[in-house]
This record gives C-alpha cells, structure tokens and sequence, in this order.
C-alpha cells in the first residue's frame, strides 16, 4: 500500500476508534473496503474474532519519503501523428526547467502526445474531445506512417536507464506493441512492471491545455472527480461504491424475500383452504418456517379435526376383505354345528341326574348299604356305589365338552362382532356435501344391526358386507376427489410457501450482515466529506500559494477549497474575494484566470512528494493568459525546477520572453517542421549556452567600460563552464541510476571549476583532469579566466576570451 493510501487508512481508523456508537465489526469493514471489493468480501465472510490491522503510525519523516523517481532523458517518436521520420528530443535527466517551444503545427505536441501516450496509453486530447474519433483516426503520420514507434527513455534512480518502447504493426490505434526494458535486461511486455498505472492517473504528470480547461468546462462533477482522484480520495468513494454495491447484492435476498410474501399473502387470503389460514399468520419475518414447511409439505394439515384430516380419514376407511368375513363366519358356523350336537335338554337331564345321584352317594357314605331312600325297593351297596361314580364321571365330561363347545360358540361370535364393529364411523366434513356418506351410514347401520344368534349373526355380516364394502368404496371415491381437487388448489400455493421459506431463510442469513454493510455506509458516507476535505487541505494550502503567485494583477484572492455533495451532486466549492468581498471563484474569473486555477490546482499533486515521477510536462498551458499570469506563471515553474524536471511545450513566444526577461535558467529546445513531416530540434539554448551569449553581448557592447568587461567576464566564464559541468554530471548521474540526493550532495562538495569538471568528466572531483585541460588551447585559457581571474580580473581580448570560452563549453557539453 502507498504512504499516501496507508495515510488514509490511519485516519479512516483513528475515526473509526473514536465513533463509540460503532461497533467493531462495522469498523473491520470500513477498512476493508477501504483496500478492496476482495477484502471487503472477506473481511464479511470472517470470523468474529478476526484482528483489526492497527494504526501504521508512520512518522512524518516517513511519510512524506519520496520513493525512487524517474526524470526524462529521451523522447523518440517516427511515424506518429505530425512526426514522419524519427525525431528525437533530448532532455536533460534532472531537476530543471525545459521550454520546448515551436509554432503550431511544428510537431512539438506530437512529442507531448506521443509520451503520454507511452506512459499512460492513452491521451487526454482523444478521450475527451468531442471530436475524438477524427484524432484517434489521425495518429499515424500521413507522409512516413512506417515505421511507425514510440521510445521513450527515462532515467531510473537506483536502476539506470529504462525505456518505454511502443510499436505498430497494424493500422489500429489499439493494436500497439508496448514494452518495457532495462539497461542490459531484455524486453517486458506491458508497462506493468514499472508499477505506474494507478500513479498516472493519481499524480497527473502530464497536463495539457485542453486537460485544464476541461476541468471547468464538463460540469461540477469533472472537477470534482479529478481532484478526487489527484488527491487519492477516490478511496474513500470506492470504498462508498463498494459497500453500496456489496449492501444491493445483500439486501436482494431480502427484497426478493419480501416481494414473494406480498404476493403469498395476496394469493393466501383468497384461498378457502384451512392450511392458507394458518400459514398466513406464519408469512412474516419472525414466522415460524418449521410450520410453514409442514403446511406446504401435508405434514401439517392444522389438526385431527380438520376437513382434510376427516377427509383423509375417510379416503383411509378401511372394509374388512370378504376373506376375513368368510373366515370368521366359518368360524362361527363349525362352532354352533359342533354345539348343536349336544342338546341342551340332554345335558340338563344329565345335570340333574348327577345332582340325585350325588346325593345318594353321600348318603350310602354315610349309611352304608341299605334300601334307596328314594323308591324303597333298590338296594345301595358298595357294588352300586362304585358303579355310580364311574357313569357319573363319564357324564362329566360331557357336560364339560358341551360347556367348551358353546364358549367357543360365543368366542367366535365376539371375533365376528370385532370385526363388525371394526367399521368406524363416519362424520360429516363441514362444508364439504358427501353425496354418497348416507348410503354408507345406512349400510353400515345394516351392518352392525345383526341378531344376538350367531348362526343367524354370521348370516347376516356375510349377506350385508358386499353393500358395506360398495357404500365403503364409493364413499372413498367421493373423498379422494374431494381431497384431489383440494390438493391441487393448493399445490401451487404449496410451491410458493416453500420458495418462499427458501428465499426467506437466504433473506434471515443476509439480515445481519446487510445491517452491518448498511452502518459501515452510512458511516463513511456521512464522513467522506470531512475525510476529503481533511485530505485536501495540505494541497489547498499550496494551490492558494501558486495561485498568489500566478494570479499577479488579478483582483481575486483563492479562499478555501472543499469537496462536497455526492452522486450526481457532487461538486467543488471555490471560495475566493474579489476586491475583499467574497464570491464564488467560478463565476468571477475570466479564462486565463481559469486555467491558471486549474494549474494552482493540480501542480501540487503533480509535485507530490509521494509520486515516482520526477517530471512535470505542460503541454501549451499559457496561451489563455494575459502577460503578467505568464510572468507569474514562470516563477511558479521555476520554483518546481529546483526539485523536478520541468518541461513545458509551448507555441507562446511570450514564455520565451518571460524567462528571459526574469532571468530564470531553463534551457530552450526549439522544434521545426520541414516538409513531408519533416522534424527537428534544435538546442536553443541552456544555460551554459546562455552565459556564453550573455558573455558575448557583453564583451561586444561598446557601452560598457573595458574595466567593466574585465572584471565581470570571468564571472560569466565560470557561471558558463561549472553549467555545463553540471549538466554533463547530472545527466550521467541519472543515466547510471543514480539517487538525486546522492548526485546533489557530490555537486554541492565540488567548489571549485576543477573539481566540477572533475566530476563531470571523470566522476570524481578529485580526479586529474591536467590532460584534458592541455589537450586543448582555449581550454587553459579558459579555465584560467574562470579560476583566478574571477579573484584579479582578466587580461587580453575580450572577444578571444568569449571564442575560447564557447569551445571549451561545447567540449563539455559534447564529452
């Protein structure tokens, strides 16, 4: 994570730490979705007890650490846009200002166009312009289109040189070739492994004049969205997007959950069925979906006094099978027939028969033998006595037989009558007419109405069953259909009760996470606005001070800078006073004022201290403004060039003046179109070049005194050989990978014009340079001028000392 995003995160936290009314489930997920859509699935998906990442804590020192920087050392365009053969603009690697200048149409633009283009893939000017399609049709050069290649060569602190190299083969704008490689290494494709994509778009190193006033041309939300995504304040809105996305996908289980119980309910009010009754009070959030599922299933039908539970009871009625009744009847049958050979006065004679007898015997036992008591005339003797108790035993085993025959008479009278009385009976079904339930109450009454005899029972269950077991079927008939047509009223609501418990149980899942998502929304939506502004300040701060520097004789003063709104209404909020009194900054400013605005804005996200790029590029950005913004427009890139690359395009002769005329170094690169695209570039002048020039006017001026010359063109001398030393060194410097501050602290070490060009040529100010200083004339001699004459003055011809002086420069420049 950047310093710059990891910032964020700490503040985002330090909030979040100091909300007592969050929790800290809802403070996990504004910090994931601070770092992703992934970290945010996650982050919902985990455990309670998952860590919260702690503040960083990074001092300011780290935090304001400038990561390792690339300056621009080279670029090299051929057969692309106004380009046709290969034209190739040198620049110098290091912390400077550099005008490219030229006039329309000269191809300078093409350079500008051609780099944003090998940097970021794409350029502004054919993305938003409403002409676009016409400038994405004209990219290739119309009078050398083959080849047709993009290079870009920049100096890498801490890796040397790496170009940036973009090749066409085919005729589409998209079909490129791009690739990087480094010093020694071979080709990558893609510009991926430089790791820039999201720093272009975050640090905007590339602005051109129709990039700035676009910003205040395509309404509010442009302006907005661009400083958002400068300041690295699109964090926070991705992490609004990401929980509003993550909060719609959540919350459809409940929306669909709920969309499906108004219309169950609809459709469950107009049902006559009983289980559309109970399930109605069930169709809720705290609805018990347990029963539900049992209503939609059969496995609840609402109780064992229902209509479908008597209606089921009577499509399961149960007949005993003729076998059955066969059966026992049988039973019953073999039982009397057996019983019926026995006659009951028979055996009542022989009951009686015994009684007497007994009695004799008992009297005899207790008489002895004697005449019978009862006729006189028989004599009981122990010979009769014996002979009696043998026929009565006999005899009681008949009558015992014929007690056994008629229970089991009764028995399998009880085991018809079971099976009659098996049959239960029938209640009627409120509102539901059985048409044929009084047939099969009056079969059954027949049925169970038999006589007490059970020969005459077992006739009559036989004769009566086959009109039971027909009012039994019909009537079973009759309440299947019924329970049939039921059954398919309500399968359809079953159906929907149970997609419902389906969507209902999805919806009870997502409750608590929607409920969490919604809190951490609504949370960052409420503080995204002081976040921004929070975040914005520090560049707020810096745009007022570009902006008073750049605004000279503009009567309006830049006051605050806020982001605010959201959606569709969000917005930048100008404050400025115009004269003391206060006023929107949009509606008072004339266009220059405007694009000067769009500068103050964004130079300091570009000069960021947190962005790898060492280069600011300016294409054009001057051309609406009247001569003193220009004047102040100067100074402000002069004050950017002690610590990046500068580089401005221009068709403006007013910039050229004004550097001039405020005395600013910078080094001033002219570009000129001949025929059949034919470009060049040409080094007006650097400044080493220009202290030779301001050497030159002044030694052929004939209003300044020869004293004057003399003491004051040594100076220059100096000035123009320690110039071009430090252009040479900082451009190997950079070249071989250098730190920035490593080569700044060499530089600063070197004091005198040995040691610079020591350093220069040799890459140690200590170095011997004797043999290089005597290879050459003019050489000694103007080192001398530069040495000692600085101290006593110069001696001879002013105009020899400027020749040798231009040559030993060019020798420099050119070792």
């Amino acid at each position: 994570m950047r310093d710059s995003d990891q910032q964020l995160v700490d503040v985002v936290l330090r909030r979040a730490d100091a909300d007592e009314s969050l929790d800290e489930e809802t403070r996990m997920l504004i910090l994931a979705a601070l770092e992703s859509e992934d970290s945010l699935r996650d982050a919902i998906g985990a455990e309670r007890t998952a860590e919260r990442p702690e503040s960083s804590d990074l001092s300011d020192a780290m935090q304001d650490r400038e990561p390792v920087g690339a300056f621009i050392d080279e670029i090299s365009v051929a057969g692309f846009r106004g380009i046709g053969n290969r034209a190739v603009l040198d620049l110098y690697p290091a912390p400077g200002l550099t005008v490219v200048s030229g006039r329309n149409g000269s191809g300078k633009s093409s350079f500008s166009e051609a780099f944003e283009y090998a940097i970021s893939g794409s350029s502004y000017r054919w993305r938003n312009k409403k002409n676009a399609k016409v400038w994405t049709r004209s990219w290739r050069n119309l009078h050398r289109p083959v080849p047709c290649e993009l290079r870009v060569r920049l100096a890498v602190e801490d890796q040397g040189a790496v170009t940036i190299g973009v090749d066409w083969a085919g005729d589409s704008l998209d079909d490129s070739s791009v690739w990087v490689q480094r010093r020694g290494e071979k080709r990558i494709p893609g510009v991926e492994s430089l790791g820039w994509q999201a720093a272009v778009e975050l640090y905007r190193p590339i602005l051109s004049y129709d990039e700035l006033g676009g910003l205040f041309e395509e309404g509010p939300s442009v302006l907005y969205d661009a400083l958002a995504k400068l300041l690295g304040l699109e964090q926070i809105a991705d992490a609004e997007n990401r929980l509003g996305t993550e909060l719609r996908f959540r919350k459809q289980a409940r929306t669909d959950a709920t969309a499906a119980a108004r219309n169950l309910k609809s459709a469950l009010a107009g049902s006559d069925d009983e289980r559309a009754a109970l399930a109605l009070k069930q169709i809720s959030r705290s609805g018990d979906l347990v029963t539900v599922t049992k209503l939609a299933t059969g496995s609840n039908t609402g109780g064992s006094d229902g209509v479908l539970n008597q209606l089921r009871a009577i499509a399961a009625l149960t007949i005993p099978p003729r076998d059955v009744i066969e059966a026992r009847v049988a039973a019953v049958r073999s039982a009397v027939a057996a019983l019926a050979e026995q006659s009951d006065a028979v055996v009542g004679a022989v009951q009686q028969r015994q009684t007497i007898l007994m009695a004799a015997l008992q009297y005899h036992s207790s008489h002895g033998d004697g005449p019978c008591p009862v006729c006189g005339e028989g004599q009981l003797t122990g010979e009769w006595h014996s002979r009696i108790e043998t026929e009565l035993a006999s005899e009681k085993e008949r009558i015992t037989e014929y007690h056994d025959r008629k229970q089991r008479v009764a028995a399998a009278q009880r085991d018809l009558i079971t099976v009659v009385n098996s049959v239960g009976a029938v209640r009627s079904v409120a509102d539901v007419a059985l048409e044929t339930l009084g047939a099969f109450e009056q079969a059954q009454k027949s049925w169970r109405n038999g006589p007490d005899d059970a020969a005459a029972l077992a006739t009559h269950v036989e004769q009566s069953h086959a009109a039971l077991e027909e009012a039994s079927a019909v009537l079973k008939t009759e309440a299947e259909n019924e329970l049939g047509q039921r059954e398919d009223e309500w399968a359809p609501l079953a159906t929907d009760l149970m997609a419902w418990v389906k969507l209902e149980k999805q919806a009870r899942a997502s409750d608590p996470v929607v409920k969490l998502i919604d809190n951490a929304r609504t949370w960052v939506k409420n503080n995204a606005a002081t976040l921004r502004n929070e975040r914005l300040a520090p560049i707020a701060e810096k745009s007022a001070h570009i902006w008073g520097v750049l605004r000279q004789e503009s009567n309006v003063e830049l006051g605050s800078v806020t982001l605010t709104g959201s959606g569709t209404q969000r917005r930048v909020e100008l404050e400025a006073q115009v004269d003391g009194a206060p006023a929107g900054a949009l509606g008072v400013m004339s266009q220059g004022e405007l694009h000067a605005l769009s500068l103050a804005l964004f130079l300091p996200r570009a000069a960021s201290p947190a962005s790898p790029f060492r280069f600011i590029v300016l294409d054009d950005p001057i051309q609406a403004m009247d001569p003193s913004k220009v004047e102040g427009f100067v100074r402000v890139v002069e004050e950017l060039a002690q610590t990046r690359q500068v580089i401005v395009f221009s068709h403006d002769d007013r910039l050229a003046s004004a550097i001039r005329q405020l005395g600013v170094t910078a080094r001033v690169v002219e570009v000129a179109r001949g025929s059949q695209s034919s470009v060049a570039v040409t080094n007006a002048q650097s400044p080493a070049l220009r202290f030779v020039s301001d050497a030159r006017a002044l030694a052929k001026d004939p209003d300044v005194p020869e004293d004057v010359k003399r003491r004051v063109l040594p100076g220059l001398c100096r000035l123009a050989i320690e110039a071009a030393a430090r252009d040479v060194f900082y451009t190997r410097q950079h070249q071989a990978g250098a730190a920035r501050e490593t080569s700044e602290a060499e530089w600063s070490d070197a004091r005198s014009v040995p040691a610079a060009l020591a350093l220069a040529l040799k890459g140690d100010r200590d170095a011997d340079i004797s043999g290089w200083r005597s290879a050459k004339p003019w050489r000694s001699k103007s080192m001398g001028i530069a040495g000692g004459g600085v101290h006593r003055g110069m001696f001879g011809d002013p105009a020899d000392a400027v020749a040798d002086l231009q040559r030993t420069v060019d020798d420099v420049l050119s070792a």
